[in-house]
């Protein structure tokens, strides 16, 4: 898994077809489009426009609402004028005016003079800034490709890994058929978003298709419907479907094991392949699983703590209190060295 991260993304970005959430559109016709931002931050000039431009920082998109152009509007043209002076020749990469606002005439000539593109966009300066920084978080994270299938099942954003072959596209396929939805199959374009999720995603040219072996490509929407497929999906839990032996796995469930993607740890689940194994099944308990962590129910840990209290009572080593709350059976008594079931306890 190769972490690659744009550092800087050119101005024009925030013009293209997937930034169309921004509705921006170009004042200026004398380009200055590839500049580059290299912040998701936005930068409102405030006291700039008066002169002061210490802390004003070029590689951020400058953003001018109602306040900004009153003000401008306002004072005199002179002075106007040399507040701006000072503030254009920052080489900023681009500014934007919010609310649909119609640029004040010096601004345009010194924008022109500097070669620093305008844009405008009808939105509230608010929700402009939300959906900008946003959309520059998602343009400057670090991303990487991983060799996997990301499906939705359940609402739990689940990214099966194994080696090639292994039946992760047929199992994904499975639970497509059960209603749930696939998000990518293949190749699975993973970023980070602030402060610390992954999101996963397929790259352009796989999106809603899926790869079933003797059967070629199958565009999964045109099979299923638009409810078949999302477009992107946070990363909740890894599912590892692999050959594994006996020892590899976690019988009782209460390891954690994490899988880390760009630095951050996704819960991991392995799940052992054997003929006959209804695979998509169990992934899909896997996900009502995880569900019930969210809500602080831990089936396992419930479990075990059930067996630790009933060895301690019937040995008369512990009372249910004095009971270890995160004992495994292989600590409680070194005569349980495996799975213990209650048939089992005496």
């Amino acid at each position: 898994m190769a972490m690659r991260r744009d550092a800087a993304v050119e101005v024009s970005r925030l013009l293209a077809e997937d930034s169309a959430a921004l509705q921006l559109e170009t004042l200026s016709d004398w380009g200055g489009l590839e500049r580059l931002l290299t912040r998701p931050r936005i930068q409102k000039p405030g006291l700039a426009l008066s002169g002061f431009v210490k802390h004003v920082y070029a590689d951020r998109l400058q953003v001018l609402g109602l306040t900004e152009v009153d003000y401008l509007l306002s004072i005199g043209e002179t002075e106007a004028r040399a507040g701006l002076e000072a503030y254009c020749k920052r080489k900023l990469a681009a500014m934007a005016l919010t609310r649909g606002l119609e640029p004040p005439p010096p601004l345009m000539e010194l924008a022109r003079e500097h070669g620093i593109p305008v844009l405008r966009t009808p939105l509230m300066t608010s929700s402009f800034i939300s959906r900008v920084t946003r959309r520059l978080e998602e343009l400057l994270s670090p991303r990487a490709n991983i060799h996997g299938v990301l499906v939705d099942v359940l609402g739990v954003g689940l990214l099966l890994i194994g080696r090639s072959g292994v039946g992760k596209s047929e199992a994904a396929l499975d639970l497509v058929l059960r209603g749930h939805r696939l998000v990518a199959d293949d190749v699975v374009e993973v970023m980070i978003r602030p402060p610390d999720t992954i999101w996963g995603a397929a790259t352009q040219l796989h999106q809603h298709h899926m790869e079933i072996r003797g059967m070629g490509i199958l565009n999964i929407t045109h099979l299923f419907g638009v409810a078949a497929v999302r477009d992107n999906k946070k990363i909740e839990v890894v599912v590892e479907l692999s050959d594994l032996h006996e020892d590899d796995y976690d019988r009782l469930g209460t390891e954690n094991n994490n899988w880390p993607i760009l630095g951050v740890d996704i819960p991991l689940v392995r799940i052992p392949l054997r003929a006959g194994r209804n695979i998509s099944s169990l992934i899909e308990v896997v996900a009502r699983n995880q569900i019930l962590k969210f809500r602080g129910i831990d089936s396992a840990r419930e479990f075990q703590e059930k067996i630790a209290t009933h060895i301690a009572m019937t040995t008369g080593t512990a009372t249910p209190s004095d009971a270890p709350e995160e004992a495994s059976p292989r600590q409680v008594s070194g005569q349980i060295t495996g799975l213990v079931s209650l048939g089992e306890v005496e």
